[in-house]
């Protein structure tokens, strides 16, 4: 797999859940994130994925993946900057953020039907030991406001029809089973595709121009690893 960064930026420390930290979630900003991106997802999901699938969401939707980093509060900390300052591509900022969780998404308006501005949540992992802290819920809500502050009017996923933790999650943030997908995944796993309707008081107005139809490939997400 193509390296997306070069060797002698310095690994950041891991960080322990039972270490003192604070947890950050920061935007994706550049090509030096993509190797802990693709580390997230690879390590904990099933589905393979090349480096061109992450480019594809998050060349042109930047602002809908956000990476969780456990920051040390002990020796580990980047001293003096608040959260909101910290550059993920600045490797004496990375050497302090512990990437713990990823999510990856995209908005664009559906193909089909009412065409819709539909956002879609295509990957969402959490590091294991990192799981039942909330991480994954932080992560879906951040990406949906950014969502919703695009104009989308639904968002829609799929995941593993016996995840039972994963449909709990996400049926708990409003989300409704729309279908079941028999063999969806490359293990011959079903899924279900699960559908967010964005009440109408919150719809954002639809900009002028905002009527992308790059509908891409049918990425999914098998999110078996999200708790």
């Amino acid at each position: 797999m193509e390296a997306a960064t070069s060797s002698s930026v310095m690994a950041p420390a891991p960080v322990s859940p039972s270490d003192p930290h604070e947890l950050v979630l920061l935007p994706y900003r550049g090509e030096q994130q993509l190797p802990e991106i693709n580390e997230l997802i690879e390590k904990e999901l099933s589905e393979p994925y090349i480096i061109y699938t992450y480019r594809y969401f998050v060349n042109q939707w930047p602002h809908l993946c956000f990476v969780a980093y456990a920051r040390g509060t002990g020796t580990a900390r980047v001293d003096g900057i608040a959260p909101e300052d910290l550059d993920p591509t600045s490797p004496e900022h990375r050497r302090h953020l512990f990437p713990v969780g990823v999510i990856v998404s995209k908005l664009d308006r559906h193909l089909k039907g009412k065409r819709l501005m539909r956002g879609y949540i295509a990957m969402l992992s959490i590091r294991e030991e990192w799981r039942g802290r909330g991480i994954a819920k932080r992560l879906i809500r951040t990406s949906l406001d950014e969502m919703i502050r695009g104009s989308a009017q639904e968002v829609v996923l799929e995941t593993e029809a016996d995840n039972q933790a994963a449909l709990y999650l996400y049926e708990s943030l409003g989300f409704i089973r729309e279908k079941r997908l028999h063999r969806f995944y490359l293990n011959g796993k079903d899924s279900f595709r699960l559908v967010l309707p964005i009440p109408e008081e919150l719809l954002a107005p639809i900009e002028d121009g905002q009527t992308s139809e790059t509908g891409g490939l049918p990425y999914t997400m098998p999110s078996g690893a999200i708790l």
